[in-house]
């Protein structure tokens, strides 16, 4: 077992970022929808690769690192690190579509099975009190949160595949995309909740 490295503030804020990046780029697109209609879309999307391959690739080096090292103390490893490293996997082939003009349905599907995964690590881990039983229920809520942002990137990554085909977009797809803007917003506060109070607990005293 290695030293402990207390980055968790770091990974808090990294997955925070995701989230900015993500709102800012549906924000994008939306304008370009409203300006151009669906034939460019791809097109509007297509700046966020870069940013989200860089994003995804430092999230996974981080998740690698712990998977490999174990530098958290006890289960710590296991409720952090394998959530973060299938993260930063998720991002950096969401970043590569992107870049590549791939079917996002793809990583989508991927991104699906992740989700639900989070919810399992953020149950479990709320039954066995973690980080501890003070902040065991707020944890919950950032998994489901982030499990739930997961979930929906599916149906959103299938609505981004199908528009450039179609003149307009459905109410369906609009409310779909209405409702996983509003998840992320909160998706994001919980995790930039979580990373300020990482960040001024644990430069007192790491964990």
């Amino acid at each position: 077992m290695t030293t402990f490295i207390d980055d968790l503030g770091l990974e808090y804020f990294l997955v925070t970022m995701v989230s900015v990046l993500t709102l800012y780029t549906i924000a994008a697109v939306f304008l370009e929808y409203r300006k151009n209609g669906t034939k460019n879309l791809r097109s509007a999307m297509s700046p966020a690769g870069y940013p989200l391959f860089i994003l995804g690739s430092v999230i996974l080096l981080i998740g690698l690192f712990q998977e490999f090292t174990w530098p958290l103390p006890g289960q710590y490893d296991i409720f952090f690190g394998d959530p973060f490293l299938l993260l930063g996997m998720v991002t950096l082939v969401f970043a590569v579509s992107v870049l590549k003009d791939y079917k996002l349905q793809f990583p989508g599907i991927f991104a699906l099975f992740v989700g639900f995964l989070a919810i399992v690590y953020g149950y479990f881990g709320y039954i066995n009190n973690l980080p501890h039983p003070a902040q065991a229920f707020e944890t919950l809520l950032l998994y489901v949160g982030y499990g739930v942002f997961g979930i929906l990137v599916y149906p959103v990554s299938l609505i981004y595949d199908i528009l450039p085909s179609r003149e307009k977009s459905t109410w369906l797809a609009n409310l779909i995309l209405i409702i996983f803007f509003l998840e992320i917003v909160l998706a994001l506060v919980a995790s930039a909740y979580g990373g300020i109070t990482a960040i001024g607990s644990h430069i007192q005293h790491a964990p």
